[in-house]
């Protein structure tokens, strides 16, 4: 069999490489960064033709002069983005990011024209939070009535992709689902979108990402050296992309990513509800077969911004065990860019509580640590009451930072095992498209997680942390109202601020290189690819 390349797309930067049958890169990755553009106005967005050159810019290098022994392309793209484009295929906006705010204080408005934010989340498996671009549809077309008919196509990141690829505009339900508005059989909910102001007409295609393949366009083939009908599969998005080299979908097996942001979820055969907290997604992978739990907004999104306040680099966090367990009583809220739930959300910043004369700045670094910690705890609590996920699997750069590795073992009480490998979501792309799902794909992920490394909790740790909890978790609880109040602050009237146009960093370099019952948990892959066929 030959190579497959393989291409994750993330918010800052677009990785690619050459995947062989046994999931091994047979080259050094290639890595083209994509700047997020934003201002003060809370814009965080991709500029497409920058996207489209660095997509190809990737490509290129990975493939290199190797264009003969590629049978077929994956690709792997970041949830939440959207992008609009006319009828002749030209977008009409810039491609926004899930750290883009400028549709947060607006959220209020689209729960209004939804009616019933309940019964759109039952249909649709996505809790009614402002970071799905649902809610920025309504958005746009508030701000500019006209938009929506000038609008010929409604995109996710990787329908936009997967049209310059092919010439056709498709996506995979994983990431179809981040827009809020596909239900829970795969449709596009007509009356989410008639609410939005535009039309069902206007969103792509979806298919299968463990079957369903689509030729490149001639051109494309001419242009990377491959040969004519070679074909790019559906895939997923990068979160699942990272599970089935993780676990390869098994069902006691908590999947997580840590990275910008953050990710825990478990496969289930049908979704898990969480009308109260609204905390809890399910995201549809194939009909019947869902990735459920929660993204976290905020991971290295807190230590970056930690470190950038303190004037410190990536070491300081590293090398060292900070504080004790619980940071002499100081508790940060880790909410800088919103946070997926009901209660915090749309309203959500980041607090820090607790502060004496006598707090070092250790204690506040380590709170920093727990609260992201403590943000993975709120979602393994809602997801697994009762205890039946026995380890929990980690990919992404933040893993690379071990003391705060231990941090999260001890406050999940899980063992927390580790990739060797930093580019698994490229791997796990191209094990989709040679396995779809099939038995092979959880064979390919127990020869990828042998002799990995395991960080088991410290019972001593364990006991601290489950009793800070409640009362970390009593505070989080009454945050609501002063968000709220805050929500309602008046700006000064003497004060004008003028928006300043940065680019957006979320990463700071160190010094040195571095069908069932709802909620029942997924069958063992092997008994799932009987089912899914």
């Amino acid at each position: 069999m030959g190579l497959i390349l393989s291409v994750d797309v993330g918010t800052t930067n677009i990785k690619a490489a050459l995947v062989d049958e046994d999931g091994r890169i047979v080259s050094a990755p290639c890595n083209v960064g994509t700047k997020i553009e934003g201002d003060t106005s809370g814009r965080a967005e991709h500029d497409p033709a920058k996207l489209e050159a660095a997509l190809f810019e990737v490509c290129e290098r990975a493939i290199g002069d190797r264009g003969a022994d590629v049978d077929g392309l994956a690709l792997t793209s970041y949830q939440f983005g959207l992008v609009l484009v006319d009828a002749d295929d030209r977008p009409l906006t810039a491609i926004s990011t899930f750290v883009d705010t400028q549709a947060q204080a607006h959220h209020p408005k689209f729960l209004k024209a939804i009616g019933n934010a309940d019964q759109m989340y039952l249909r649709t498996g996505c809790p009614p939070i402002f970071q799905y671009p649902s809610n920025r549809l309504h958005f746009l077309a508030a701000r500019d009535p006209g938009l929506p008919g000038r609008t010929a196509h409604v995109l996710d990141s990787k329908a936009f992709l997967m049209h310059l690829l092919t010439g056709e505009y498709f996506t995979d339900y994983s990431t179809a689902n981040s827009l809020g508005c596909l239900d829970i059989n795969g449709r596009w909910d007509e009356a989410i979108i008639r609410a939005t102001g535009f039309d069902a007409g206007a969103f792509p295609r979806v298919l299968d990402g463990f079957s369903d393949k689509v030729p490149l366009r001639e051109s494309v083939c001419r242009r990377l050296g491959l040969r004519r009908g070679t074909q790019i599969s559906a895939g997923l998005y990068d979160g699942a992309a990272l599970a089935a080299v993780l676990t390869g979908f098994s069902p006691d097996i908590g999947v997580g990513n840590f990275g910008t942001s953050g990710m825990f979820r478990v496969p289930t055969t049908a979704p898990v509800e969480d009308l109260e907290g609204g905390g809890i997604q399910s995201c549809l992978l194939t009909p019947g077969f869902f990735f459920t739990g929660s993204g976290i907004n905020n991971c290295t999104i807190a230590s970056n911004l930690l470190l950038n306040l303190l004037g410190l680099e990536l070491d300081y966090l590293k090398g060292q065990a900070l504080s004790v367990p619980g940071s002499h009583g100081v508790m940060t809220f880790p909410y800088f860019a919103g946070e997926r739930d009901k209660m915090i959300g749309n309203i959500g910043t980041g607090m820090v509580f607790g502060l004496g004369v006598a707090t070092s700045r250790d204690d506040l670094a380590r709170s920093f640590l727990e609260g992201v910690a403590f943000s993975y705890l709120f979602v393994k609590q809602k997801l697994d009451p009762t205890g039946r996920i026995r380890e929990f699997r980690l990919g992404g750069g933040g893993t690379s930072n071990l003391p705060w590795m231990q941090i999260m073992a001890d406050t999940l009480n899980l063992p927390i095992r580790l990739t060797h490998d930093p580019e698994v979501g490229i791997v796990g792309a191209a094990n989709l498209a040679r396995y779809g799902h099939s038995g092979a794909l959880f064979d390919s992920s127990q020869r990828a997680m042998r002799d990995t490394r395991v960080i088991e909790p410290i019972a001593e740790n364990v006991a601290i942390y489950e009793e800070i909890a409640g009362r970390y978790f009593a505070m989080r609880q009454s945050l609501r109202t002063p968000l709220l109040a805050r929500q309602g602050l008046a700006p000064l009237r003497r004060l004008k601020v003028k928006p300043v146009r940065k680019e957006i960093s979320l990463s700071k370099r160190a010094k040195r290189k571095v069908a069932a019952e709802p909620g029942k948990l997924a069958p063992e892959p092997n008994k799932l690819a009987t089912q899914l066929k």
